[in-house]
């Protein structure tokens, strides 16, 4: 009876650790009804990962609208990392794959504004 009880805690125990290493915890962004935008604005010195569902061919824009400076520190894809071209305050990434989109981005102070568009 004791084989059989710990054979079953085993077999329980991945199942646990699955599940909390798949808890994501970067910030969802929404958009508001019939708009291609949505924002964030805070405390991004140390760095926030953002995700967003994207659908194929649309062009991903995240864009500084705020007074300091963003660097965006990879955008990755269900295919993985993305390139982008970067103009002025905005970077841009050209989507192929629909899904899930992770993208960190800095700040270079404490109060940040940040937009992210889908085209």
């Amino acid at each position: 009876m004791k084989k059989v009880l710990i054979m079953a805690a085993l077999a329980a125990t991945p199942l646990m650790v699955t599940s909390v290493q798949a808890a994501d915890t970067s910030t969802k962004i929404t958009f508001a009804k019939d708009s291609y935008c949505g924002n964030f604005t805070g405390n991004i010195k140390n760095g926030k990962e953002f995700r967003l569902w994207l659908m194929p061919e649309q062009n991903l824009v995240i864009r500084n609208v705020g007074d300091d400076q963003i660097n965006v520190a990879y955008v990755t894809g269900p295919n993985g990392r993305l390139t982008g071209d970067r103009y002025d305050n905005e970077n841009s990434y050209f989507v192929q794959r629909k899904g899930n989109h992770h993208m960190k981005v800095y700040g270079n102070s404490s109060h940040s504004s940040v937009e992210f568009c889908a085209y």
